[in-house]
């Protein structure tokens, strides 16, 4: 088969026998696809910065069994400056984890493909806050999925929200008072995941909201996903945020 040049964001990476390694690439034209690195272990190995999360590029590839082999890449961006803000580099892992549990073989999506690069590109260089770019991704990723928040009326009665309001992590919908089942969450806290998910992503920069409040929608999101999908984020610690 013929070599193919695909555009594509590296989500992961492992060893492989003794001196390559195994990529996750996920890519606009063939979704999640795995590759291997030859030779990349070695120090002076000319495709070594493509072994790590984030490398953005061009790759050519060459079908080679059941994996792809990397003959070379074209880099657009390494996302480099993640690396000197710990809690930044956490948050984006946890899209980058986010993306491999949820992308299945021959899933093409191009929607999450934009979705990540324009929140890893307002992560690094447009100065906005990390909280808010990650709980519009995770919110996204509902969307994308099938499984949109729904903050006009009482998931489980139709009832349209008033007083308090809660939200219930087994099915991911929030809930009035009345009904059962479900956490209780502040009028506060509802309104702001309510805004961020209706605020457009180059109109993110427009909104000042409390980091506590913005921390509860990114924990709230992260538990619906672990349940629905059955997994443990391992990225980031969810109790610490």
């Amino acid at each position: 088969m013929e070599d193919i040049a695909v555009i594509g964001i590296v989500i992961n990476s492992m060893p492989y026998k003794e001196k390559d390694k195994l990529i996750h690439i996920f890519t606009v034209e063939l979704g999640k696809i795995t590759a291997t690195l030859k030779g990349v272990s070695s120090p002076k190995a000319k495709l070594k910065f493509a072994g790590q999360p984030f490398c953005f590029g061009k790759f050519e590839l060459s079908p080679s069994g059941e994996f792809y082999v990397v003959k070379g890449v074209e880099l657009i961006d390494s996302f480099y400056d993640l690396t000197a803000d710990y809690a930044k580099f956490s948050l984006a892992s946890l899209m980058l984890e986010a993306c491999s549990i949820i992308l299945k073989p021959n899933i093409i999506s191009e929607s999450l493909f934009i979705c990540l690069i324009k929140s890893l590109q307002n992560l690094v260089y447009n100065g906005l806050n990390e909280y808010i770019i990650v709980l519009k991704f995770l919110i996204t990723i509902f969307e994308l999925i099938g499984y949109g928040l729904n903050f006009n009326v009482c998931d489980n009665c139709g009832m349209r929200f008033m007083g308090d309001i809660k939200f219930d992590r087994e099915s991911g919908t929030f809930r009035c008072s009345a009904c059962s089942g479900g956490i209780k969450i502040s009028a506060r806290d509802f309104m702001n995941i309510k805004l961020i998910s209706t605020t457009d992503y180059d109109k993110l920069s427009t909104l000042k909201l409390q980091n506590d409040s913005i921390k509860t929608g990114i924990k709230l999101m992260i538990q619906n996903l672990s349940h629905k999908l059955n997994v443990k984020f391992k990225s980031i610690d969810v109790e610490l945020l």
